[in-house]
């Protein structure tokens, strides 16, 4: 059993690391969780639960887990952005709201987005983003 922890610990410093690497802040693999999960929220909190639970099953274990911290049902997505300033002020929003204060990096928002999200869809199916990408804003579609 112990072997499966090892494997989930791995591949989680793998994507970490790889994720920091992108973003030029290969020391601060902590922001980088916190903009991983930020990520995963603002993304979350704006799809239905069906393609929640269909995006979930796709993610290796440590996303999956940022994936459902703090999560509650909602009849309807709780998000409502329109565009990509809207995505990039919620994904701000979610940092702050899970303990980001001293988010120093000087690039926007939007590009360390795009590059989170160029690193997850090594685990997403073409046919998944498709899905995720009908639920968007139009603005926002371009980011994935």
């Amino acid at each position: 059993m112990n072997h499966y922890f090892d494997e989930y610990l791995n591949d989680a410093n793998r994507f970490v690391n790889k994720l920091s690497e992108d973003l030029g802040h290969p020391e601060d693999s902590e922001q980088t969780i916190r903009l991983v999960r930020a990520v995963l929220h603002t993304i979350r909190d704006r799809i239905s639960i069906a393609e929640s639970l269909d995006f979930l099953s796709q993610l290796p274990m440590i996303l999956k887990a940022l994936y459902v911290e703090q999560w509650t049902y909602h009849e309807q997505p709780p998000l409502h952005y329109e565009d990509l300033e809207g995505f990039a002020d919620a994904v701000k929003n979610q940092q702050a709201r899970l303990g980001e204060k001293d988010f120093d990096w000087p690039e926007p928002t939007i590009e360390l987005v795009k590059k989170v999200l160029k690193n997850l869809r090594e685990y997403i199916s073409d046919g998944q983003a498709i899905h995720i990408l009908e639920q968007m804003p139009e603005g926002v579609r371009e980011l994935f």
